[in-house]
């Protein structure tokens, strides 16, 4: 399920981070970022990744059917978009979490916040150097 949320097309004739995709820019970034002047004259549309960079936050729950209670159950969270997060574990037994878990808002950046920690590291891996 990991690697289902970060799918771009990879592999593919429509993979949206090839080298050959003009529309990824000098880096090959599979981003498609809001159109540009003279852009919106082309008629059609991007491909429309699940993988997206504007994706703030992604869950994947995973539970054991022979749990008995909820020893079992994981939440794998994943602040901001999947292509550049971590995806961390949390026990269903928490109580709280992290402060930098639970703190953050997308218009405010802190460098406190697990959120913005993903997206300076995302923004960065996306330079491709």
């Amino acid at each position: 399920l990991f690697r289902f949320h970060r799918y771009y097309y990879q592999g593919t004739e429509f993979d949206m981070g090839a080298a050959n995709n003009l529309a990824g820019g000098p880096f090959s970034s599979p981003d498609r970022w809001k159109a540009g002047q003279g852009e919106t004259e082309v008629k059609g549309n991007w491909e429309r990744a699940i993988g997206l960079y504007r994706t703030s936050d992604t869950y994947v729950v995973a539970s054991r059917k022979d749990a008995v209670d909820a020893t079992g159950a994981v939440l794998w969270f994943a602040p901001a978009s999947p292509l550049g997060s971590v995806f961390t574990p949390f026990s269903v037994h928490l109580s709280d979490v992290p402060e930098s878990f639970r703190s953050g808002h997308q218009s405010v950046f802190d460098r406190k916040s697990a959120f913005w920690a993903a997206c300076v590291v995302a923004n960065v891996a996306n330079f491709k150097l």
